[in-house]
Order: C-alpha cells, then sequence, then structure tokens
C-alpha cells in the first residue's frame, strides 16, 4: 500500500493500493502498445496533444496545488506557480521539439551525411516527491513529443497527485496510454527498468539511489539520464548588492522548505561583510511565516516526512 500522510498535520490522509507484479507488466505493455502510433504522428499533432495537457493543468491548477500542500507540504503560494512552470514546459516543447529534434546536414564525402533524432520507445521515470507537478513534466514532455511514450513512477508518498497527473492526460483527451502511471513500492522499481520493454530511463533523486539505478540500467545496457541531488553553496563577495544579495539567498534557502536539489546549501561570504550579511539574512527570515501550507499566507511549510524531520534536527544539534 502507498500511504499518504499530510506532514503538517501528522495525520494519515488515506492509502491506495500498489500494483501487483503482473498489474506493473501489463501496463508497462499498454504503453508500448501505445508506441507504434503515437511516434507516427507528426510534431504538430503531438504538439496539441500536450498543449491541451496543459490547459487541462491550468484548468486544476488550485485543485493540484492542495494535493501537493496536503502530500508534501509545499505552501500553496509556491504549488500554484509550479503548475504553471508544468504547464509551460508542455507548451514549450510542444512549440519547439520540432525545431530541437530537426534533421542536421553534415559535410562529408558521402552523397548525403545526416543526423536524425528518432524515438527511442517506451521510457521509464522515476521520480522525487519534492516538485511533483514540475520534475514530472520536465521528463513527460520531451519526451512525449520526440515521440516516445512514457512510464512515469513517482514517489510513493505522492501517490495522489502522480494520478492527478495521469488524470489530466485522459481528461485533455490524450491518445490512450500514452503515458501510464505506476503506482509501486520503491522495491519493484528495478522490475520495471529490467523489462525489455523499457527502452532507457530518466531519474531524479539522490546520489545513492541514482547510483542504483545507473548499475541496473548498465546491466541492461539502456541509456539512462540522472538528474542529482546537489550542495550547491552562495558565494557572497564584498563588492555585491548585499541587498539584493539577501534577498536572493532567503529565497533560495526556503523555497520548498529547502527541500530542493538547487537550494544554497551553504552560504560563504567575505570576512569584510559578514556580519553585515548575516544581519540581512535574520532580518529577512524573522519576518517569514512558518504554518499550514493550505494558508496563502504561509512561507514555509512543514518538513515533508518525519524521518527527514527527524535528520534535520540532528544535523542542527551536530552543529549548534
Amino acid at each position: 500500500m502507498l500511504t499518504a500522510t499530510n506532514p503538517y498535520s501528522g495525520k494519515k490522509i488515506d492509502s491506495f493500493p500498489c500494483l501487483t507484479k503482473h498489474e506493473m507488466y501489463a501496463r508497462i505493455g499498454e504503453a508500448s502498445a501505445a508506441f507504434a502510433d503515437w511516434s507516427d504522428r507528426s510534431f504538430e499533432e503531438r504538439g496539441e496533444v500536450l498543449r491541451s495537457v496543459a490547459r487541462q493543468l491550468r484548468a486544476e491548477k488550485h485543485d493540484l496545488a492542495q494535493l501537493m500542500a496536503l502530500e508534501m507540504g509545499k505552501p500553496i503560494r509556491e504549488g500554484v506557480p509550479e503548475v504553471e512552470k508544468a504547464a509551460f514546459c508542455a507548451e514549450f516543447y510542444a512549440d519547439n521539439a520540432e525545431k530541437f529534434l530537426a534533421r542536421d546536414t553534415i559535410e562529408s564525402d558521402a552523397s548525403l551525411s545526416y543526423v536524425c533524432y528518432q524515438p527511442l520507445g517506451t521510457l521509464l521515470g522515476i521520480l522525487p516527491w519534492n516538485a511533483p507537478l514540475w520534475l514530472a513534466f520536465r521528463y513527460l514532455a520531451p519526451a512525449l513529443m520526440a515521440g516516445n511514450t512514457c512510464v512515469m513512477k513517482h514517489d510513493p508518498h505522492v501517490p495522489q497527485t502522480a494520478q492527478a497527473i495521469a488524470n489530466a492526460f485522459v481528461k485533455a483527451g490524450a491518445p490512450e496510454n500514452i503515458m501510464v502511471n505506476l503506482p509501486l513500492e520503491t522495491p519493484e522499481v528495478e522490475l520495471a527498468i529490467r523489462d525489455p520493454r523499457i527502452m532507457a530511463v530518466s531519474f531524479t533523486g539522490s546520489g545513492g539511489a541514482g547510483r542504483k539505478v545507473a548499475e541496473i540500467a548498465g546491466s541492461e545496457i539502456k541509456p539512462c539520464v540522472l538528474e542529482l541531488g546537489g550542495s550547491d553553496p552562495s558565494i557572497i563577495l564584498a563588492d555585491a548588492d548585499l541587498e539584493t544579495a539577501a534577498d536572493v539567498v532567503t529565497l533560495s534557502r526556503i523555497i520548498n522548505a529547502g527541500q530542493s536539489c538547487i537550494a544554497a546549501k551553504r552560504i560563504i561570504g567575505e570576512a569584510e561583510i559578514y556580519d553585515h550579511f548575516v544581519e540581512l539574512l535574520l532580518n529577512r527570515l524573522k519576518k517569514l511565516q512558518m504554518g499550514d501550507p493550505l494558508q496563502p499566507s504561509t512561507d514555509i511549510g512543514p518538513i515533508a516526512r518525519k524521518d527527514l524531520q527527524l535528520n534535520l534536527h540532528r544535523q542542527v544539534e551536530d552543529t549548534v
């Protein structure tokens, strides 16, 4: 079972059944069967489908933002823009994929030499919980516009959000099974990667998990794209506009309660401006409101899971 828990209240929202192994294989088969027709469609036809999905996302943006707030604690004021960003992503690739994937003619001693970009088949996307809409469409939009069909294995802590993404394709009138949702427990993912109908893998998550995905995909000679966690510093030099820098660093540190691979994890400043910059940061941080992510006034929502909360507390205790 996949259990959704409200990280703000700590209360269980609901539990949802996982696919059995046979159900998982059947869904992969459905996406694989949809590939021939989808890959044969023109860029314009595929683009119209993605534009329709984008319109559906915008029509449901408040409901989708509420789901994210309930399942992983993203404040509503961040959730609505995330849905807009996902819709923009779908439209961007709908408008530009044909240009990006145009055949490149190259000079050679042959009568004709060129590089062309052909769809691979059915792909598997393994996604994290911290930006459930944006990271899904960052995988789905370019892959679908290239003519692939997509299987999406989302994080087990956001099962309702994952299903809502799949539902958006259905409501938008997308061809059946060009995008298939796989509600799985994490240990079952290896079986999906090894399925011979999965031609490539996209993974977003931690370095440790990415290493395991790469090992499995590599053993099957399947290409994989990995976008892994970082530890990014912000470096503040003495000649910087410190007010602007403080604004940017504050946002970068607290966005999604800091649960972002591109958040500023460390802040390094030159000695001569260090004390002043710390004061500027403190003044901004004191103004932020923590609380219920469903309230529009909330700037910082809860840490998404209890184990993550405890680990953060340990880090603070060890540091201070």
